[in-house]
């Protein structure tokens, strides 16, 4: 029995290194940078780096909701990858690392579908390792302008993308593609009964891909996709927030028993 004591005891120092280490290193690999050139799908993928990115993402002294939203939408186009592919799970920490949340990676064995690659409910996560689609760009301009106090959800758009639909000042609505680094000047019912309402929008989609990119979104394509239904987009799993907590507490728990043992030895 002891012997468990003491092998738990250790477990628990070696989670608690893990953690502490995880401290001081970050999601993002510097990879992403040059990504681009090897994938060749988006021209000037990023342009901003982390962490710089963050400071670019605080509203400015006078600014406006609408000048805010709009500047946040093209900060986080300019700085966050589009990528998401099988082979840079490992490289750009799509399976969220041990030293980052022993927990979640850990999930990613047990329930490979949802945690293998997996997209952080935590808007700054999703910022800090700076891949995915369109709903992690999005997921980040709706996290930074709710924390300003600008309402804001997201929306699936024909079942292809994710974009951000915003209550600013004197509008009834907008919307904000930060995957194209676009504003949509128009509300959800607006572009539904119209769609070629975002046809100037997107009228430069061809600029965005190398011209040998596979199956590039092209400016017609995204004027019948907004024509298509739209729907409320969530992404939130419980277990995050609670295992970032959970991290910390399990190797306490874990101490415990021989930590009892041997106060009660030298009593």
């Amino acid at each position: 029995m002891n012997l468990v004591k003491k092998i738990l005891f250790l477990l628990a120092i070696f989670l608690l290194i893990l953690n502490i280490t995880g401290l001081f290193k970050t999601l993002r690999n510097p990879e992403i940078y040059t990504e681009e050139f090897r994938i060749r799908n988006r021209i000037g993928d990023v342009k901003i780096k982390y962490p710089e990115i963050k400071e670019l993402l605080k509203k400015k002294p006078g600014e406006s909701d609408k000048e805010f939203a709009v500047r946040v939408n093209a900060v986080v186009h300019d700085g966050f990858a589009h990528y998401w592919r099988k082979e840079g799970i490992t490289k750009y920490n799509m399976r969220v690392p041990p030293w980052e949340n022993y927990m979640l990676y850990l999930a990613s064995y047990i329930k490979p579908k949802r945690y293998e690659r997996y997209e952080f409910t935590s808007y700054k996560k999703n910022l800090e390792r700076g891949v995915g689609l369109c709903s992690s760009h999005s997921t980040v301009v709706k996290g930074v302008l709710k924390e300003n106090g600008i309402k804001a959800e997201l929306l699936d758009v024909g079942g292809h993308h994710v974009v951000v639909r915003a209550e600013l000042e004197g509008e009834k609505g907008s919307l904000l593609d930060p995957d194209f680094g676009v504003y949509i000047p128009y509300d959800t019912a607006d572009v539904t009964a119209n769609s070629e309402l975002v046809r100037e929008p997107y009228k430069n989609m061809a600029a965005l891909y190398y011209p040998d990119a596979k199956d590039p979104y092209t400016t017609d394509f995204m004027v019948d996709l907004f024509g298509h239904h739209k729907y409320v987009y969530t992404i939130y799993n419980w277990f995050e927030p609670f295992s970032y907590v959970a991290i910390w507490i399990l190797p306490l728990l874990l101490m415990a028993p021989w930590t009892v043992h041997q106060l009660k030895r030298k009593k």
